[in-house]
């Protein structure tokens, strides 16, 4: 990959190659990342070749949650490779919700709330193409000056061919059936009830429970805690207002902190941690490990939180020349 930008500007980004002490110190964090992340993959082959199987459908489920939870740490780890810290922020807010979905359905109901989350994507990939395939919308109208009127009558039919797919998925099962009941009432209950007659969605977790928004389902979990600085401090990255925060101001003036500054790492990392080996351990009694198989993940999380604590203190010691960018 050409990195050109980083000689030309070097007097903008941070070269974490540059900088040993630093560079070692984010090894450090990849090793703990490194260890929970071939954790689950130890899990995920388990389930996967049927030597830990309890239910196929909800590993099914599991499966899928343990291969997405992967991907973000290890985007997490790849970003912290290069003391992107702050990116890292949003990555970790989605995975916190994937973490926090998975043990919802694992804490009760698992295989109604497992279907509650498997069906809510077709849902939503049905209802947002109505929108857009609807020949009286503004969305449909703009559609055939585009592309003609066959294409979009084609593309109708598209639509309809995934609708009686769905049908015939949710008659495949009785739970399927059951959550697509409990979901039409739930919905039909929030319309009557909502100003908006014309637009009322549900989130999948109020289908087979009454928590109705992520603080509900984290509470739901013993998350609770943990909401305001996660909706609270890492909405400033996700939502883009945390520009201003890229300048430091003392009695000399303001000083532009080095793109790819490397402070501040330790919170993300730490909650990364925290909130995967929770869910790790979830999974682990989902899954009804035997005596030995818990003593030995005991072992694994004793030593995992040692090394997080101590690879999360050096992150947050990192200090570099106050205002790298003088202006």
């Amino acid at each position: 990959m050409q990195n050109s930008y980083l000689k030309v500007f070097d007097n903008l980004f941070f070269n974490v190659e540059k900088h040993d002490d630093v560079k070692k110190i984010i090894e450090q964090a990849s090793y703990v990342l490194d260890s929970i992340i071939t954790r689950f993959g130890e899990v995920e082959n388990e389930m996967t070749i049927g030597i830990s199987r309890i239910d196929d459908f909800v590993d099914t489920v599991i499966i899928l949650f343990i291969r997405k939870i992967m991907e973000q740490l290890d985007s997490i780890n790849v970003l912290y490779s290069v003391s992107l810290f702050e990116p890292a922020q949003i990555i970790l807010r989605s995975l916190i919700e994937n973490i926090v979905g998975l043990e919802f359905i694992l804490k009760e109901d698992t295989q109604k709330r497992a279907a509650a989350y498997y069906l809510e994507h077709h849902y939503q990939e049905l209802d947002k193409s109505e929108i857009y395939f609807d020949a009286e919308s503004e969305y449909g109208k703009l559609i055939i000056a585009q592309k003609g009127r066959d294409e979009f009558d084609k593309d109708c039919k598209k639509l309809e061919k995934k609708r009686q797919a769905l049908e015939r998925l949710i008659k495949s099962k009785a739970v399927f059936q059951e959550t697509d009941i409990a979901r039409k009432k739930k919905l039909a209950d929030k319309k009557k009830h909502s100003r908006n007659k014309k637009k009322v969605h549900i989130q999948w977790y109020e289908v087979c429970s009454n928590t109705t928004s992520i603080y509900g389902l984290m509470k739901e979990t013993g998350y609770e805690k943990y909401y305001d600085g996660i909706y609270g401090g890492l909405s400033f990255e996700s939502h883009g207002l945390n520009a201003t925060m890229g300048m430091d101001v003392d009695k000399n003036g303001f000083l532009l902190k080095l793109i790819r500054n490397p402070e501040g790492g330790g919170t993300t990392f730490e909650l990364a941690c925290a909130f995967s080996i929770g869910v790790l351990h979830k999974i682990y009694q989902y899954l009804e490990d035997g005596t030995d198989e818990m003593a030995e993940f005991k072992d694994f999380f004793k030593d995992f939180v040692k090394k997080r604590d101590i690879a999360s203190h050096n992150l947050d010691m990192i200090r570099t020349a106050s205002g790298n960018v003088s202006k």
